[in-house]
């Protein structure tokens, strides 16, 4: 199970107070509201809520819990000094702002005991200026030595820098992508490297991943000791076993199809900020999409197109934001 808080990224529907290490707003189509500032005793009850959340899922079956640090959630936002303008021991140097990490991971290892996995999932860099960086990276992951860490995910980017997805940001933020690490097929490998040189845990690389041969380079290179798969699991979920047995040599590809491509400004290239926002936002709901689909029909529809999914998507935020406000609704009333 995979256990994380939105933080700062949490929508308008689901809070008009998101919570953050600062008051650092995420301006994102102005679907997310200015964030609070947590007070220590918050943080402190942030790590309690994650190690309860690790205990219950032992109690229920899981066989091991992953600790999101990554993609600018809460953990994410602490590590990085954009979003992290704290002055007190959460915050500044470093060591203060993975402090909320660490603590987690100790909390979590108490409540669950030494036999039970622990996970981690880390931004090899959030590749903005000024952001959680890959030297930083490094030392935090020594520092994680110490921890009984059992896997060490390897991702990259946030919502204001969607690396995770194959996509830029901001450009005015962005940091540029090294041109050897674009033309080979895992989005992080060559981040990784440094980081793979110090840490003692097994390293899962996750990102772009699409072919055999790439994903067998990678272990045999020592790139890492796990492939992580995501989006193509969403409409091939036997893609491993395939892979594995030699019946596949790659993952179906549908990226090619899922860019709006008409000219002007909203081509992917255009230097607006919407159009990409919506190259990524249309993506991400086809994926999406795709698992309702597995879930429901037992089968995904790649047929569906980048439009219709985007529609589908929208529909059922807003059938949620609908649900969100009859419960803010009734627990007014209630009280």
């Amino acid at each position: 199970m995979q256990i994380s808080h939105a933080g700062r990224q949490s929508p308008r529907y689901v809070t008009g107070e998101p919570l953050g290490p600062s008051a650092v707003q995420l301006q994102i189509l102005g679907n997310y509201a200015q964030p609070r500032a947590l007070t220590e005793e918050e943080i402190l009850d942030f790590i309690g809520r994650f190690a309860r959340v690790a205990s219950i899922a032992r109690e229920s079956g899981f066989t091991g819990v992953q600790i999101h640090g990554a993609h600018g959630y809460l953990i994410s936002s602490f590590l990085s000094p954009v979003t992290n303008r704290r002055r007190d021991a959460w915050g500044g140097a470093l060591e203060n702002r993975a402090r909320l990490l660490i603590e987690t991971v100790r909390a979590v290892r108490c409540a669950v005991g030494d036999d039970f996995p622990i996970g981690i999932k880390l931004n090899s860099d959030d590749f903005r200026k000024g952001g959680f960086s890959n030297e930083e990276c490094v030392d935090v992951v020594r520092w994680l030595n110490g921890e009984r860490v059992d896997l060490l995910e390897v991702s990259g980017g946030t919502y204001e820098q969607p690396r995770l997805l194959g996509f830029e940001g901001k450009r005015d933020s962005v940091v540029p992508i090294r041109e050897s690490t674009r033309e080979r097929e895992a989005y992080f490998a060559e981040y990784a490297t440094a980081i793979r040189a110090v840490a003692t845990m097994p390293l899962m690389l996750t990102g772009g991943f699409r072919t055999r041969e790439g994903m067998q380079t990678a272990l045999e290179e020592d790139d890492c000791d796990v492939i992580g798969l995501g989006r193509p699991l969403c409409t091939e979920p036997d893609l491993p076993r395939r892979l594995l047995s030699g019946e596949a040599d790659a993952a179906l590809r549908w990226e090619h199809a899922l860019v709006l491509r008409p000219r002007g400004w909203l081509s992917p290239t255009s230097p607006l900020l919407l159009a990409r926002v919506l190259n990524v936002l249309g993506a991400q709901a086809w994926y999406y999409q795709q698992v309702f689909r597995l879930a429901d029909r037992g089968r995904a529809d790649t047929s569906l197109g980048m439009l219709a999914a985007a529609g589908a998507y929208l529909k059922d935020e807003l059938a949620t934001a609908r649900r969100v406000h009859r419960a803010r609704r009734a627990r007014t009333k209630a009280r």
